[in-house]
């Protein structure tokens, strides 16, 4: 083959349109160099066929490296991203399961507190109307009303039945997994889950409890009240209407009506406050009773007089007195009387006389009424304008210096007034105690 044909078809990209430059045989061989490889292989190329397709084959092995290298850079970026997209997905599935266990506790806490305050209610209420079902209806209260209270406390005591206190601790619960692989992901929420469908059947039970609670509770207040609110109105009605019981009666019915105005079913009234409420009437008719009683003795009309000259110098503040054979353990030939008083309720006291001042007083001796005096004078303690001068360092709440001054400042400056018994005041002391009169 000729070299001219043979660099001419192994260089066929390099023909152009101009005419080829002849080369002849004689002339030297080019010498080696940069410029003259390609002519070389290309010489080499024509002499040896069988090496021509190699060229095409490295072309196809890079490429077949640089589409591994492709692929593998894309499944790892595909991998990346699935890594990403679960460790976000699992950090919110645990993070929403955290959530509603969260406020399934909350739930399931409030549940649980609400039926134990409705459950220690019921139990005070069922134990404590007892006390007043278990009692003897008194006459003024009706019997349907006394009834349907003892019908509503059975059935309240059937609704709490077989009920104990429960407590409720929130279990701990991780907002987040362990870590991240799905199994432990999964088993996380999974475990989450029973809890939660744990708790809310609790709830559910508990507040079913606690309606059947609230339920039976609400008949029980409804019934009391009404019960309450008959014995009110009959005591108001006797505290107007019993002018002989004694104003101690009536104040002791007075906070007995007073004490149930907040509710009966309170730990503060109860069945045993009905209780008291029905004694405090019964207490108010007996001492009325008892007035009318002693205005029939012979010795009345004097007793009457005493105890109205003893209310006319009293200065407003009520007064109880009572009579006795002895008091203090003074009888026959003596004079005798005792006060005990009160700044509450108004302000009231009650004089204890015994029984030969009735005499005296009939007499005219001037001892009985100085010792009526001194006992008035002992409840002005009880007045505003009063009170400070008795603690004042003048008298530093010496009672019986104080009524004897008061009683000489009325002008009974005599041996009943207290001088015989306790000494004679000061005129400072007679001067102060005056200014109560």
């Amino acid at each position: 083959m000729h070299e001219d044909e043979a660099r001419g078809d192994a260089a066929p990209d390099t023909v152009d349109d101009a005419t080829p430059t002849p080369v002849l045989e004689s002339e030297p061989a080019p010498k080696p160099g940069p410029e003259s490889a390609p002519a070389e292989q290309a010489e080499s190329a024509a002499d040896s066929p069988d090496e021509r397709p190699e060229a095409p084959a490295k072309r196809r092995r890079r490429g077949l490296v640089l589409g591994v290298a492709s692929a593998v850079l894309l499944s790892a970026g595909a991998i990346t991203g699935v890594g990403w997209g679960w460790q976000a997905y699992a950090t919110s599935r645990t993070a929403v399961a955290y959530q509603e266990a969260t406020a399934a506790a909350t739930a399931l806490e409030d549940a649980t507190d609400a039926r134990e305050t409705a459950l220690n209610k019921a139990t005070f209420s069922v134990t404590s109307l007892k006390e007043f079902t278990d009692h003897d209806r008194p006459a003024y209260l009706g019997e349907a009303t006394a009834a349907a209270l003892a019908a509503a406390r059975t059935k309240l005591e059937a609704a709490t039945s077989g009920l104990h206190s429960v407590r409720f601790e929130a279990p701990k619960v991780s907002a987040s997994s362990a870590d991240l692989m799905p199994w432990t992901v999964i088993a996380h929420v999974e475990h989450t889950h029973a809890l939660i469908r744990k708790e809310n059947a609790d709830r559910r039970a508990r507040s079913a409890e606690l309606a059947s609670l609230a339920s039976a509770q609400k008949a029980v207040n409804a019934s009391a009240d009404a019960v309450y609110a008959e014995l009110k109105a009959h005591g108001e009605q006797v505290i107007t209407a019993d002018d002989a019981a004694t104003y101690a009666s009536k104040v002791e019915l007075r906070h007995a009506i007073d004490a149930g105005e907040s509710g009966v079913t309170l730990s503060t009234f109860g069945g045993p406050g009905l209780v008291q409420l029905v004694a405090a009437i019964d207490g108010v008719d007996a001492a009325h009773a008892a007035g009318l009683a002693a205005r029939q003795d012979p010795a009345y009309p004097v007793r009457a007089q005493i105890e109205e000259y003893a209310r006319s110098i009293a200065h407003g503040v009520t007064l109880d007195v009572e009579w006795h054979a002895e008091v203090s353990g003074l009888g026959e030939g003596w004079y005798s009387g005792t006060t005990v008083y009160h700044p509450d309720d108004g302000g009231w006291a009650t004089i204890d006389l015994n029984f030969p001042l009735q005499d005296g007083w009939s007499r005219g001796d001037v001892d009985a009424r100085a010792l009526v005096a001194h006992e008035v004078g002992h409840a002005q303690v009880v007045r505003p304008e009063c009170a400070p001068l008795f603690a004042s360092p003048t008298f530093n709440h010496d009672d019986e210096m104080w009524a004897t001054a008061w009683a000489i400042s009325l002008g009974f400056d005599t041996a009943g007034s207290g001088i015989e018994a306790y000494g004679r005041p000061s005129d400072e002391q007679i001067a102060v105690a005056g200014q109560c009169r």
